[in-house]
């Protein structure tokens, strides 16, 4: 089977958005509540009810600033409301669902002192070109053939796997003309730069395939899990990287969207913790560095 190389580069978006809380009435947050737990079908008992209601009534007294969100709704924009995460204390889903502190993280990593150095000259170049070549008005890769569909990654904290896998579907599907679906499940057992299911990040994920030079092989053969598990080392051939790069974007939209065109899917990670009552649209806030989700 051939190998495939191709340039990945990756690109981090840290999006944030504040949400003022303003307790409110508690009867009716209770009834409310009530009514919340009727729709989804669920039931507790009563140490683990007053656990829920208690996040339930943080959630609730930010209902007044998400219906002033979204009053200025637009068919481009991000709608909030309650979703099956609103009974979770934001702590609680900080902890299952996000990378506190991604940023640390990558420090603590020996190996990649610099793994967030923008080289100026580079990003200068991508500038010039999205000036001097004709960008399309509208490119949706998955129109192409090219993006393979998501997955619920359910409790398996893998995000920087499932996103960083993705982006090299879509990128090798771009050179070759065929899209295939790799292996997540490998990278969450043998990336040794990340702990699986438990967190990890996409960059180190992308050091570590080019620095042992690994190839991932294709999903069939090492089917997904969600959950940690021993590393199998496969023999069969697979796709590799050569090179990557792992640069902060924040600010430099026009940058992303000459990659986006030239290149293909980028790999993102964004600060997620108000995504608790995101229900769709595109978010456009402010930025902050963590916590983080790809």
């Amino acid at each position: 089977m051939k190998r495939h190389y191709f340039e990945v580069i990756v690109c981090i978006a840290l999006l944030f958005f504040i949400i003022p809380l303003k307790i409110g009435d508690q009867d009716r947050v209770e009834a409310h509540f009530h009514t919340y737990l009727q729709n989804l079908n669920r039931s507790y008992n009563d140490t683990i009810y007053q656990q829920k209601l208690h996040a339930f009534k943080i959630i609730d007294s930010s209902l007044k600033t998400i219906e002033e969100l979204n009053l200025n709704q637009t068919n481009m924009t991000a709608k909030y409301g309650p979703t099956k995460f609103s009974d979770m204390h934001p702590d609680e889903f900080l902890k299952i669902n996000l990378v506190p502190d991604m940023p640390n993280q990558l420090r603590n990593i020996f190996l990649l002192p610099d793994l967030f150095k923008t080289h100026p000259e580079d990003l200068e170049k991508i500038k010039k070109a999205a000036v001097q070549i004709k960008m399309p008005l509208k490119l949706d890769w998955r129109n192409k053939n090219v993006v393979t569909n998501p997955i619920n990654q359910h409790t398996c904290s893998g995000c920087w796997a499932f996103s960083g896998i993705g982006m090299i579907e879509s990128l090798n599907a771009i050179r070759t003309g065929k899209l295939e679906k790799l292996s997540i499940q490998q990278a969450i057992d043998c990336n040794i730069y990340s702990d699986g299911c438990n967190g990890g990040n996409t960059c180190a994920f992308m050091h570590w395939m080019k620095a042992d030079r690994v190839k991932i092989v294709r999903e069939y053969q090492y089917p997904l899990k969600l959950t940690n598990g021993e590393c199998k080392n496969l023999t069969t051939d697979g796709v590799q990287i050569n090179r990557f790069e792992c640069i902060n974007l924040v600010g430099s939209e026009i940058i992303m969207l000459t990659l986006l065109a030239q290149n293909g899917p980028l790999a993102v990670a964004v600060n997620a913790l108000t995504w608790q009552n995101y229900i769709g649209g595109v978010i456009q806030f402010h930025c902050e560095e963590s916590p983080l989700k790809n």
